[in-house]
């Protein structure tokens, strides 16, 4: 790694965290790039270089999240519908105030989008199926906002429930709507 890319790493860490920080303290509408560059120690200059507005610093962090997911899920050759859940899971566990920030900012289409486009295959993989009808398009965007709604859920009523518990509730659900199917 250059200097150069170090540095950049480190005030695109240092930004994100600043941002997490105020918005304990502000509404995410209020906190302006002069803050967050304030509480991040970096000008506005190193800002933008890193990021375009507020909104890029928690959309980067979320498909940053989400690749992470994909990879911890594609390292496992045969994965299944349990070992998708439970990395789905850990991952907005490990990210909680990220997800936090990203419903306060009103970003739940984005982060919809994100876990459909991140989802649709390894749903495939799960339904066995490389059908690519308007009714197996519709089946997968059903199981992504599922589990994006169950998330949100799970962070708005303050994550009580452990993530084996989301897991064993995700599966049984997936297991009841695909007993249905095959009925």
């Amino acid at each position: 790694m250059t200097q150069k890319t170090i540095s950049h790493e480190l005030a695109k860490e240092c930004i994100f965290t600043a941002l997490m920080l105020l918005t304990e303290k502000q509404d995410y509408e209020k906190i302006t790039i002069t803050d967050i560059a304030r509480r991040a120690g970096v000008s506005r200059m190193t800002y933008y270089r890193v990021y375009q507005d507020k909104d890029d610093i928690i959309k980067t962090h979320l498909i940053e999240a989400f690749d992470q997911m994909v990879m911890e899920i594609n390292a496992q050759n045969n994965y299944t519908e349990n070992d998708f859940s439970r990395c789905f899971f850990e991952t907005v566990k490990k990210n909680e105030i990220l997800f936090h920030n990203a419903l306060k900012a009103n970003m739940l289409e984005f982060v919809w989008r994100k876990v459909k486009e991140h989802t649709i295959a390894l749903f495939r993989t799960f339904f066995r199926t490389n059908e690519n009808s308007f009714l197996s398009n519709y089946r997968l965007c059903f199981f992504a906002g599922g589990f994006l709604h169950i998330a949100r859920e799970w962070l708005e009523t303050g994550m009580q429930e452990d993530v084996g518990t989301m897991v064993r509730l995700s599966c049984n659900i997936t297991e009841k709507i695909r007993q249905v199917r095959n009925t």
